[in-house]
């Protein structure tokens, strides 16, 4: 932790926040913090395939495919054919799914909007190219990952 602490310190804990603000959120409408995770990408991004799921939460295929079991049972995903390929599904919102993840990102990105509301358009321009340079570094090989820990 040399040369920076306050910097390593300061995105843990903002991670951490994040990580509450979705389990809370999640909780509170009967959702895991994966299927928080599932929902907000399906609606960032577009509908998605189970693998691609299962990639971006770091887990098994057929982990990924309980989740999006149970988000369908709640009516808030549906798995469709793939267009172009079809061997393959694409799993995608539904209005209710659709809904559910509308107020959870609009509570997140007022609180998150807010945070910024003082620190002037070169403020947040550095602030903005510091997260996104974390999140590089973080998604950057991780060989080295023992080390780190």
């Amino acid at each position: 932790m040399d040369g920076h602490p306050e910097f390593t310190r300061a995105v843990r804990d903002l991670v951490l926040a994040g990580e509450r603000f979705r389990a809370r959120a999640g909780r509170r409408r009967g959702l895991s913090p994966s299927s928080v995770t599932v929902l907000s990408t399906l609606f960032l991004d577009g509908p998605r395939g189970p693998s691609e799921l299962a990639a971006l939460l770091d887990i098994t295929t057929a982990s990924a495919t309980e989740l999006v079991d149970r988000l369908q049972a709640l009516g808030h995903v549906v798995r469709r054919p793939h267009p172009r390929d079809r061997r393959r599904l694409l799993v995608e919102l539904t209005d209710s799914g659709g809904r559910e993840i509308e107020e959870i990102l609009g509570s997140f990105s007022a609180r998150v909007e807010a945070s910024g509301d003082d620190l002037g358009p070169a403020g947040r321009v550095a602030a903005l190219e510091f997260v996104r340079a974390v999140r590089q570094n973080l998604g950057e090989d991780e060989a080295g990952e023992g080390a780190a820990s």
